[in-house]
């Protein structure tokens, strides 16, 4: 524990294991400065939901055929109530106008990242969906920073962990109670519609579940017996991409914790995700002779590479700005409609990070991911040799698995709450080594 002092009347206990965020916003010299109250019993479960609800949506929607969820035409209802619970968690944070600049200091680009996807509803096509899509963006880029500005990343962590336990279980009753809302074709998608969502919150989960287990507690016991169950959904998915991400996560979180005292850290790092990079790239294209009975799957990423090549022309059509957020891959009738009735399937994202940024907001809304992601990964590096403990390592495992799933998937950028944690670690990593907040 680290005790900080100001010159002022106020004094804060920062934990530095635990990231008390909000402690070091609130040192201020002016004494009518008055903060927040601290969270209660209701404020923590209210995350928790809202964040199940951002993941899982809602239970109603459960229970519908695919096809039924699907005509929905994104179902207004879903969205209106992830807004609305956001929003109140946002609410508690929005009359402290400091603290809200001072957590936009620590990571610019970030925010600015969900400026431009608000922006681009002036030129988008269809600017209904971008103006829906990119508004809902933004509010989960403010609601991360609510998360930051109420709790440590401890905390975080753990209401996070406690949320997939009951993610996990629900997920898994699902599949042997009604098989036939939560499995297609013995493919296992859980409350979700798509094999690939289950994999992915697992992939957000097992390393959440571990870090939440090393740093002990009263529930330590059921989110270690939550990584198998984890595990389980993903080989149940046969989503090969997030089952290789998750374990390459795991392996790194091993890595960074046995090289994050020594010199060789920053080697350490860059071969470990070099090599974890490759590892998934040569699952996704099969391109092993050992791996190919395995993965049933060909050279070109399943369609992948052809599908990058005929995306190109659209792209070169609008390299700057792009054809606005969520606006490329819009369903019929889209800059993508050509391309769709060309190939004969129907890709509902560019499966490459960069290219359905470049498609979205062109080469600068590029530039500013780019830039902003690597910045936040050096700086979640320098975070592990400042916080020990296993929270520490938490924000360059989660980066790490981004840039991973961002290779043959969309990964974060097609994730409300991938995007949401990622703004979490970037802000957690910045708050160690911005001058804007001082340790």
């Amino acid at each position: 524990m680290t005790l900080l002092h100001d010159p002022g009347p106020v004094q804060a206990t920062v934990t530095v294991e635990g990231l008390d965020i909000a402690g070091a916003l609130q040192r201020r010299t002016d004494p009518r400065f008055t903060p927040p109250p601290a969270p209660g019993f209701v404020e923590r479960w209210m995350v928790m939901v809202t964040v199940f609800v951002l993941i899982h949506g809602l239970p109603v929607d459960w229970f519908q055929t695919r096809e039924g969820f699907k005509a929905q035409d994104g179902n207004l209802k879903m969205v209106v109530a992830q807004l609305v619970l956001m929003l109140l968690g946002i609410v508690r944070v929005a009359g402290y106008l400091d603290w809200l600049i001072r957590a936009v200091k620590l990571d610019g680009l970030a925010f600015a990242f969900a400026g431009l996807a608000l922006a681009s509803t002036i030129w988008s096509p269809d600017a209904f969906e971008t103006a829906k899509q990119s508004f809902v963006f933004v509010v989960v880029t403010l609601y991360a920073a609510y998360l930051v500005l109420r709790f440590t990343l401890r905390e975080i962590l753990v209401m996070l962990a406690r949320m997939f336990v009951a993610s996990g279980l629900i997920n898994l009753a699902f599949v042997l109670a009604v098989p036939q809302f939560a499995v297609d074709s013995g493919l296992w998608d859980g409350v979700f519609f798509q094999k690939n969502a289950l994999g992915f919150t697992a992939l957000l989960a097992v390393p959440i579940l571990l870090v939440a287990g090393r740093e002990g507690g009263q529930f330590r016991f059921f989110y270690y017996l939550s990584v198998p169950v984890q595990f389980a959904l993903l080989f149940g998915s046969q989503s090969k991409t997030m089952l290789v991400a998750t374990i390459a996560s795991v392996a790194l979180l091993i890595l960074y914790r046995m090289f994050r005292g020594r010199r060789t850290l920053r080697g350490a790092v860059l071969l470990g995700v070099l090599i974890a990079s490759l590892f998934t790239v040569g699952f996704a294209t099969a391109n092993l002779g050992l791996l190919t009975d395995f993965l049933d799957k060909d050279v070109t990423l399943t369609g992948r590479v052809p599908l990058w090549l005929d995306l190109m022309p659209l792209v070169s059509a609008r390299p700057l700005l792009g054809y606005g957020y969520e606006a490329a891959f819009a369903g019929f009738y889209s800059p993508v409609h050509d391309i769709w009735v060309t190939i004969g399937w129907q890709p509902t994202h560019a499966h490459n990070a960069i290219m359905q940024v470049w498609m979205e907001l062109g080469l600068v809304g590029v530039a500013i991911f780019v830039i902003g992601f690597f910045r936040a990964m050096a700086r979640a590096l320098n975070m592990l040799t400042v916080v020990p403990g296993a929270i520490g390592l938490w924000p360059l495992v989660y980066i790490s698995a981004a840039l991973l799933t961002g290779i043959t998937e969309s990964g974060i950028v097609h994730s409300l709450v991938g995007w949401m944690l990622f703004v979490v670690a970037a802000l957690a990593a910045s708050y160690h080594t911005s001058e804007s907040v001082p340790v």
